[in-house]
């Protein structure tokens, strides 16, 4: 209960009172405390202060088979478990009707079951999480097992086409399965559903499937689609992106709503990345930038706001890396850091220990320098051990502690300004998917964002 005397105090202090607390479980608190003090921080204007002021907590990861909150004695433990019910939970974003809609004719406009149908066979198709960022998800209605778009040739004509299976399918050598291929629709752009939430808030927007003619423009087979969610914006509260892969070009299909209009561009670029999966890739400042072992001279950059790619070049102490690096799974990512500074943790194993090399390129330079080598926890051995992407001025990594094929997986974060190194959770996963761990930051419903 609140002190009397503590309701005497102006509300103007009170707000500045309140933007002082050091986290959102002391505001909660705070909240609790007495009718006047919930009204105060309730208040539009101060929910949007409190949010520009502070970072959101890290909650846990989020990835296909559901919500990994964090676990003690993580600081945002608490608060992770009190929320974990509403963040592992897409019931409220409407199903597509078709539950095995890549495997049959899809229709140009989705529909959908009613909220809270769902399937009950947890590998069947479902909203899954795909992307995540400023306490938003960007959904796929797909199965459990990833989906591959795979090249066939198709016995009627000798052409290449693309067709949409999942890994189960992959594996399955049967020549009487792979006839069944035959049937279905050739795959294109406009056969994925998307949508965006806060299952925090509850709140949602299903994003209209790619139209057919625009589909159909690139009139090449696709070899991939990858669907992002860019940072959010005054003018595009909602901006999805889908970066779709041909055979001689790459398509970015990209989709903005706003309180009065929706809608979809597109637009084409030659070839730029060389053939095999697109990377993973991190969100810093409105940029993306995707990083692979592969990739030795170079990072591939987009700008979310205008659209443009560009390189940004490996060089300096990166030369010396390229002999060290190891294993074929991520071994880079780009983080938040100083102004006016690309900032990029590398992996590197040598003789049985891992360290994150931590480099900087400045604005007006051209080499990039390292700033400090930070020794990993030493249980992990082999190649057992991966970044798994950067948000919020956090590098993530994850190990298999026994072993690479392992589904026993810890998750750890890396505060990028005091190397800080925090155990967020352990879960179970395929290890070698790096696609497979979305850290999920996100204010408690009492600070969410304002819809009005």
């Amino acid at each position: 209960m609140a002190s009397p005397a503590l309701a005497t105090i102006p509300e103007d202090l009170l707000v500045e009172i309140f933007l002082r607390l050091p986290t959102p479980a002391a505001l909660s608190r705070a909240a609790a405390a007495c009718t006047s003090f919930r009204r105060t921080i309730k208040g539009r204007a101060f929910r949007r202060r409190f949010r520009s002021l502070h970072q959101p907590p890290l909650l846990g990861f989020m990835d296909a088979g559901g919500f990994h909150p964090a676990e003690a004695p993580h600081p945002s433990a608490p608060l992770a478990a009190a929320l974990a019910p509403c963040a592992e939970d897409f019931s409220f974003v409407p199903p597509v009707v078709s539950s095995a809609s890549y495997l049959s004719s899809a229709s140009p406009s989705a529909s959908y079951f009613p909220v809270g149908f769902l399937p009950d066979d947890e590998e069947l198709p479902r909203w899954r999480p795909r992307d995540a960022r400023d306490g938003r998800v960007l959904l796929d209605w797909v199965s459990l097992n990833p989906r591959f778009v795979q090249m066939w040739g198709d016995p009627e004509d000798g052409s290449d086409v693309s067709v949409l299976m999942d890994a189960n399918e992959l594996a399955d050598h049967d020549p009487g399965a792979r006839a069944t291929w035959t049937k279905r629709e050739r795959c294109n752009a406009a056969d994925f559903h998307l949508a965006v939430c806060d299952p925090l808030s509850r709140r949602y927007e299903l994003v209209p499937t790619i139209p057919e003619d625009f589909a159909a423009r690139p009139e090449e087979p696709l070899t991939e689609f990858v669907p992002m969610l860019a940072p959010t914006t005054e003018d595009e509260p909602i901006k999805v992106i889908c970066m779709a892969r041909y055979e001689t070009k790459l398509v970015l299909f990209v989709f903005i709503s706003t309180p009065t209009t929706s809608q979809w561009r597109m637009a084409a670029f030659p070839i730029m990345i060389p053939p095999g999966g697109l990377p993973c890739f991190d969100c810093v400042r409105g940029y993306f930038y995707w990083t692979k072992t592969e990739w030795r001279d170079y990072l591939l950059v987009l700008d979310t706001r205008t659209m443009r790619f560009s390189y940004v070049h490996l060089t300096g102490y990166h030369v010396q890396l390229r002999e060290q690096s190891i294993g074929h799974r991520r071994l880079s990512a780009v983080v938040v850091g100083r102004e006016g500074a690309i900032e990029m943790f590398s992996l590197v194993g040598q003789k049985g220990s891992f360290t994150l090399h931590h480099t900087s390129l400045q604005n007006g330079s051209e080499e990039w320098k390292l700033q400090k080598i930070i020794p990993l926890p030493g249980q992990y051995e082999d190649y057992s051990i991966s970044t798994a992407g950067a948000a919020e001025g956090f590098l993530f990594f994850r190990g298999a502690p026994e072993g690479l094929n392992n589904k026993n997986v810890d998750c750890y974060s890396l505060e990028v300004k005091t190397y800080e190194i925090t155990k967020v959770c352990s879960k179970r996963e395929l290890f070698c998917n790096p696609k497979h761990a979305l850290p999920y930051f996100s204010f408690p419903p009492l600070l969410s964002e304002p819809s009005d």
